[in-house]
């Protein structure tokens, strides 16, 4: 008999931890990120009377006969459904479009992970959560393991722009000099024709191919002329210069359009040279001072899909990451002057430690079973026995999905249904008091019938 006080308090306290549950999700119905959880119950096993018995000859099959003895909490699981999206158009809060998680770093740099992607910057330039944790930024679109470099925005910077030298330009691609117009220049030919003293006319024909350098054009120019003309590179541009026999000179496009794409210029007669436009700048980033005539502080920060932070300073030049085209799977440091030149790779020189790509470039991670994630407050989980193997990188590589810039993911809580959960833990937790007063009773009926 008295067994049932204790199936009924089971009961009670199942009850109990589904309206606990409950409670917990409704005060979080407004909480950034939160994901609801859900109590599931198991039975507790039996008392067994009798195990029953196999048919045999004449007589039937007896089923066993067992007496449950209460429920348990099998497990409190997690939704990481997504929850509703909260327009905010502030550049710096972020909803993740799949199932993975930001990286954030704690004050004893253990590394977190959360949905909340309310961040602001501090005066340190660092992206950072409401409570001060760190976002991390990483430079490797897929590991299996988590980079520990922080976003950070350089607040204020010194910067440089310079032409080119021919030594900083010598075994640059023709496809990668960042002055040139856009569409670059084509392979084919183009024509440099040599007038002498008389006046007679010689045609030099240049060719232009898909692989070729600054070095590898100026010795095809020197030595498709019988140096009628030298080139060299002045001043970031290139400077064509008649020889000793030669009264003028004229360039043209021929199948190619070199000409044009470097703006060619025709020549000078005062000094017999011809100076295309610039066609290779360098730029010098380094740590701003202020009152410093080349120092800009940052006005703006845009946060594109694929997590990559683009800083724009008071000169309207934006600071950001590109894929290396030598190496896709890692990002370079990209510097656009406000004229749409995009200055990048060995163009561009950083001072003072002052930035690395994965200051700018945001880091996911994503796991096998995020059920298996351990909360740990402020919005934030650590790393569980059963979430399975962690994947971290960037968001270029797909495998994160993509975030939203202005938008926040708000609590996943649904309301109704917590509604009903807490009424039906309601009656659960009656009816089982009911089977306790009506064991309560029925022993206070014995205990009379013994008097």
């Amino acid at each position: 008999m008295t067994q049932s006080f204790y199936t009924a308090i089971s009961g009670m306290s199942a009850g109990q931890t589904k309206i606990t549950v409950v409670a917990d999700n409704i005060a979080n119905m407004n909480t950034i990120g939160f994901k609801a959880s859900n109590v599931n119950f198991s039975d507790i096993y039996y008392r067994t009377t009798s195990t029953g018995q196999a048919p045999t000859g004449q007589m039937g099959g007896i089923n066993p006969k067992q007496i449950g003895i209460g429920v348990q909490t099998a497990s409190i699981t997690r939704d990481f459904a997504a929850g509703t999206t909260l327009t905010t158009g502030l550049n710096t809060d972020l909803c993740i479009n799949g199932s993975s998680f930001f990286t954030v770093a704690s004050p004893t740099v253990e590394i977190l992970y959360t949905r909340d992607g309310n961040f602001t910057i501090d005066s340190n330039g660092n992206m950072v959560t409401s409570s001060g944790y760190k976002l991390l930024g990483t430079n490797n679109s897929l590991d299996t393991t988590s980079s520990t470099i922080p976003i950070k925005i350089p607040t204020y910077i010194n910067t440089i722009t310079n032409p080119s030298t021919q030594a900083q330009m010598a075994n640059k691609a023709l496809d990668e000099l960042n002055g040139i117009k856009s569409g670059g220049v084509s392979t084919g030919t183009f024509v440099i024709t040599t007038f002498d003293d008389a006046g007679a006319p010689t045609a030099h024909t240049i060719n232009v191919t898909s692989d070729m350098t600054v070095d590898s054009l100026l010795t095809e120019i020197n030595d498709s002329t019988g140096n009628a003309v030298t080139a060299s590179i002045v001043n970031g541009s290139l400077s064509i210069t008649a020889g000793a026999d030669v009264e003028r000179f004229e360039i043209a496009n021929g199948t190619s359009n070199i000409v044009t794409q470097l703006g060619m210029g025709v020549m000078d007669p005062a000094t017999q040279i011809s100076t295309s436009e610039v066609i290779n700048y360098h730029q010098t980033i380094g740590e701003g001072t202020p009152g410093s005539e080349d120092a800009q502080n940052f006005t703006s920060v845009s946060i594109n899909e694929n997590g990559i932070i683009e800083v724009k300073y008071g000169n309207n030049d934006t600071l950001s990451v590109m894929q290396d085209p030598h190496d896709p799977s890692k990002m370079i440091l990209k510097y656009t002057l406000n004229d749409g030149t995009i200055i990048t790779g060995s163009d561009l020189t950083i001072n003072d430690q002052l930035v690395e790509p994965a200051n700018l470039q945001i880091q996911m991670a994503s796991f096998v079973n995020p059920q298996g994630l351990s909360a740990q407050g402020n919005n934030t989980y650590s790393l569980g026995p059963n979430c399975g193997m962690a994947l971290y990188g960037s968001i270029s590589s797909a495998a994160f999905g993509n975030v939203k810039s202005g938008v926040l993911e708000g609590s996943n809580v649904d309301l109704a249904s917590e509604f009903a959960d807490m009424v039906v833990s309601q009656r659960a937790i009656e009816a089982n008091s009911r089977v306790f007063t009506t064991t309560n009773e029925i022993l206070q009926t014995l205990s009379a019938l013994g008097r």
